[in-house]
């Protein structure tokens, strides 16, 4: 890393970039303010400041970035902050949600719009660093996961429970025909005398068996033929 300070700055139709190099000690600190400040004219415009090749030895830089976010915005204006190496990252890490961090140009122009709003509600990503959620943001997200899970493990609790109550039906209905398919048959057996002497019995079910009817017919051919 270059030891020395170099400063450059490019201004477009409604951009400007400020490109700083070199190791930003505490003696350089008003000199990088006066430039930063300096920079700032009209309103509705987009200052990028390219730190990707700069290294901070104060962090009274911090408090110095916090308050021009603040000077910027008062004019209408953004401050995007271009890097992405691990250096910067871990500089900027307490708070990488307050500020707007990309890549390059290019990656802000492109992530404008559905990355500024999940980063608006805590959530980041940077190549280097990996997706982060500020901790609000994680407790909610936490919460929601939980409660998703509790959720789900009670649908599959509660499905679970009912294919074993439709499993105990189905086999108490399965004994029940058995029981009645035994019991069927040994009515037939009991029956079976009555046919051989030539009373026509209705085993089909359609009558129920051993009705008062049968019966009677039972008895008065029993006494005709004493």
């Amino acid at each position: 890393m270059n030891e020395n300070l170099d400063f450059a700055m490019e201004i477009f139709k409604n951009e400007t970039l400020l490109e700083f190099k070199g190791v930003l000690k505490t003696e350089h600190f008003p000199g990088m303010r006066e430039r930063l400040y300096s920079a700032v004219e009209g309103s509705n415009k987009i200052y990028f400041v390219n730190i990707e090749q700069a290294r901070f030895k104060d962090k009274a830089y911090l408090s110095m970035f916090l308050e021009y976010l603040n000077f910027v915005r008062g004019k209408d204006s953004e401050l995007v902050f271009i890097f992405h190496n691990e250096d910067c990252a871990k500089f900027f890490g307490p708070f990488f949600n307050i500020f707007k961090i990309h890549d390059s140009k290019e990656s802000y122009r492109k992530n404008t719009g559905f990355w500024e709003k999940l980063k608006a509600a805590g959530i980041t990503y940077q190549r280097s660093t990996g997706l982060r959620l500020a901790p609000g943001v994680a407790i909610v997200f936490f919460i929601l996961l939980a409660g998703w899970l509790l959720t789900l493990f009670s649908i599959i609790s509660s499905q679970d429970k009912d294919i074993r109550d439709r499993e105990m039906l189905l086999t108490e209905l399965q004994n029940k025909y058995v029981r009645s398919i035994q019991a069927l048959e040994y009515l037939k057996a009991s029956v079976a005398p009555l046919k051989s002497m030539g009373f026509e019995v209705d085993t089909s079910g359609k009558t129920p068996l051993g009705a008062i009817s049968e019966w009677d017919e039972f008895l008065r051919e029993r006494e005709r033929f004493r």
